[in-house]
């Protein structure tokens, strides 16, 4: 789920579940809701109710509710009634990936036989049935993986299908489905003019079109050409702005809708407090053991290694982890935060701190992600210079500690002798809290939203 309100960053979707409250998700939702609402949004595109798997790309695992479908249906369908609470119209997101991907090997574009749906029921459906039976007056966003279809024609038929029986046919809902303009893109060079019109023939209600109004443009003159053609029945169309303009008499409040921007609202601290909380209840140890670094001496010095990783967004420090090496500083003012990339590793400035260090925290980021630099020799590195150091007569135990501040599966390898815990992100809100926790000022009350 989008996480972020007009003016207040919340915790992710993961956080927010590891902190075990669908009633707290649900307050987040009708902030968020209540911010997009200030500035005239009514509809709320981000929330996800996929499950994480051994497929998710690490970069992608904070923005799902973990690998439990009960869990995920119970904190999306809060976050949605939430938004609904503020007049917000809820999107959230499915991949069709199984259904779809049993249709097109089974060559059979019309049905699913009852074990397919079954298993998809099992998996992928018990989210989107919860939302659709509990919450019906919502949009769901679909996508699915076309890479295996020979083409395109094939593939939005197989997609149709499953968006028929499933959804319409099977789980009863009534309401339009959106997509963005690539969630069924079959090529790996996405063609932005095309890409609209195949959504539509793949069961789509709503399109969100490309940034690029060139783009735009092009796409709604395929969308023309393809209804006078029919190859995109007129019918089609009117059936979606039916099931559309529903949507919108049954949940709109339409003079809240078109009132002017609030431009100071009143409900900032409200949120501040909110999202300040919720990061305080997703700090999620992976031990039962208390903080490696409670009681640790000030006169002794704390080395803080992270990872060079984008920005959050355009208001954070160039250094995203400036934020905790701040935290952690202003109890221990001998903490020494040494970033490294992960293109050069570590450099001899590292390993000189490392050498004089009493502690060291190490922050991981998504490191078996294929979209960036491997951590790992980093990881082993590290490992291996502290178990040499430790191990030298008279040396004192380095104290360790290793912090996740994103997929939490990252912790899942030999940490023997670390002290574990998960952010599940590293916006400002996360490690604060983190610093907190692995400082002994506050426990770690989370619950880790992964079972595998």
């Amino acid at each position: 789920m989008d996480q972020n309100g007009h003016n207040t960053h919340f915790p992710c979707p993961l956080g927010l579940v590891a902190s075990h409250s669908a009633k707290q998700t649900a307050e987040v939702g009708e902030a968020v809701g209540g911010e997009f609402a200030s500035v005239g949004i009514n509809w709320h595109f981000g929330s996800t109710l996929d499950l994480l798997s051994d497929q998710t790309e690490p970069l992608a695992a904070s923005q799902t509710c973990g690998d439990d479908a009960d869990i995920v249906a119970e904190h999306t369908l809060a976050f949605t009634q939430g938004l609904a609470r503020s007049g917000v119209i809820a999107c959230p997101n499915s991949r069709l990936a199984a259904p779809v991907v049993e249709i097109y090997r089974s060559q059979n574009w019309e049905k699913l036989d009852d074990d397919t749906v079954r298993a998809a029921e099992k998996k992928e459906s018990i989210p989107l049935n919860k939302i659709v039976t509990q919450h019906p007056h919502s949009t769901l966003q679909l996508s699915a993986s076309c890479h295996e279809y020979p083409d395109s024609r094939r593939a939005s038929r197989s997609i149709r299908a499953a968006v028929e029986l499933l959804l319409r046919k099977k789980a009863g809902f009534q309401g339009p489905t959106a997509s963005g303009f690539a969630d069924f893109s079959l090529e790996s060079n996405i063609c932005a003019t095309h890409e609209p019109l195949r959504s539509f023939l793949s069961g789509a209600d709503l399109v969100c079109l490309p940034n690029d109004p060139m783009d735009q443009q092009a796409g709604m003159s395929v969308l023309l050409s393809a209804i006078d053609s029919s190859r995109l029945p007129a019918s089609s169309v009117a059936t979606s702005a039916a099931r559309i303009t529903r949507l919108k008499s049954a949940t709109l409040n339409w003079d809240a809708a078109l009132a002017d921007p609030d431009p100071s609202p009143s409900f900032l601290p409200a949120h501040i407090a909110l999202a300040n909380a919720a990061y305080r209840a997703s700090i999620t140890a992976l031990s039962s053991a208390p903080s490696d670094l409670i009681d640790f001496p000030h006169s002794s010095m704390l080395v803080l290694l992270t990872p060079t990783v984008p920005r959050v967004d355009a208001d954070s420090p160039s250094d995203p982890f400036e934020p905790l090496g701040r935290a952690i500083a202003r109890s221990h003012s001998r903490t020494r935060h040494v970033p490294y990339t992960l293109s050069a590793g570590l450099t001899s400035t590292h390993f000189a701190f490392l050498q004089r260090a009493a502690a060291v925290i190490l922050v991981l980021c998504n490191t078996s992600s294929a979209l960036v630099d491997s951590q790992d020799e980093v990881i082993r590195t590290i490992q291996n210079w502290l178990r040499i150091q430790d191990a030298r007569p008279g040396r004192e135990r380095t104290r360790k500690v290793v912090i996740g501040a994103g997929d939490p599966r990252d912790l899942r390898g030999a940490w023997d002798g670390w002290w574990p815990v998960c952010c599940f992100e590293y916006a400002r809100g996360a490690l604060e809290a983190v610093a907190e926790v692995v400082l002994g000022q506050r426990e770690a009350t989370g619950v880790l939203p992964v079972t595998r």
